[in-house]
């Protein structure tokens, strides 16, 4: 029991660092959220020490403007997570069980290789594709066909959103889909199950953890986007993360800022609990493990 103790006293020590850093960067930044959320005036901008009001949680129930945002942003981030799903499975599939594993290394290189540019580059990137007068315009003309210009439309803004965050949902799909054992395919065809059969039975219950992390790297930060609506989304491309933005950047209304971002953070949470649950329950039914 002693050595028990002393083996446990030990591992917690070496836990102290990474409980630390968790505890600055994560913790100490969302109490300071919710305690600034609740300050009548921006303590960062040279104004006296703030004081405490309600009126930013009664401006923001008031708003006709926070509202409609929320659930455009909402909307538009259900959408793109959607396309990267259904644009992930095969793919990832593809990589995890298709291609041979001395090939895996490079195709996965494919996939993170955005990861090593700037998001800004990216945005600017797909920009001078769906121009008037960019290479997939121009195709298109080429072609003999009229394709007016997508830039500064909401399709835009979840093009882009898509190209940014698709490499999430496949790194996310395929570390579920590579442990899965090529016998329990094997054996499905064997007794008679088609390719959708397999795939509801066997593959997606057993994805099912790598699916619920791909829809939370991507579902929360679509949500909460501000630089690709104001890029390539035009005049009617805001969102609520466009809002928060203008309230700490322009207004500098730090305290009307953080109740806006409190109030899309506790949503986010309720749809990825309600997600998480009815994964889980249809990954019951089908039969997989939770």
């Amino acid at each position: 029991m002693k050595n028990d103790k002393r083996n446990f006293q030990a591992n917690s020590l070496w836990a102290l660092p990474s409980a630390g850093l968790l505890l600055c960067l994560t913790v100490a930044p969302l109490v300071m959220l919710l305690i600034f959320s609740f300050m009548n005036r921006n303590m960062f901008a040279g104004q006296p020490w703030p004081g405490w009001t309600l009126n930013n949680l009664t401006r923001m129930l008031e708003s006709q403007t926070f509202w409609p945002l929320l659930g455009k942003s909402l909307l538009t981030a259900a959408k793109v997570t959607i396309i990267c799903i259904i644009a992930a499975y095969p793919a990832a599939w593809a990589i995890a069980k298709v291609v041979k594993a001395k090939h895996r290394g490079i195709l996965m290189m494919m996939v993170i290789l955005p990861f090593f540019t700037s998001q800004l580059l990216l945005i600017y990137a797909m920009m001078n594709l769906i121009q008037s007068g960019g290479i997939i315009m121009t195709a298109l003309e080429a072609l003999g066909i009229q394709a007016e210009s997508m830039l500064y439309t909401n399709k835009a803004t979840i093009l882009v959103l898509v190209y940014e965050y698709l490499p999430y949902m496949i790194l996310c799909l395929y570390s579920s889909m590579e442990s899965i054992s090529d016998n329990l395919v094997h054996a499905s065809h064997i007794l008679g199950a088609n390719r959708f059969k397999t795939f509801v039975n066997i593959i997606f219950p057993m994805s099912v953890p790598g699916l619920l992390s791909g829809i939370l790297l991507v579902l929360v930060p679509v949500a909460g986007s501000f630089v690709e609506p104001g890029l390539v989304g035009g005049s009617n491309g805001m969102m609520v993360g466009s809002i928060i933005n203008t309230q700490y950047k322009d207004n500098l209304n730090m305290g009307y800022g953080a109740m806006l971002s409190c109030v899309l953070l506790l949503v986010l949470c309720l749809i990825m609990a309600v997600i998480s649950f009815a994964a889980k329950q249809a990954q019951k039914r089908i039969g997989g493990d939770v």
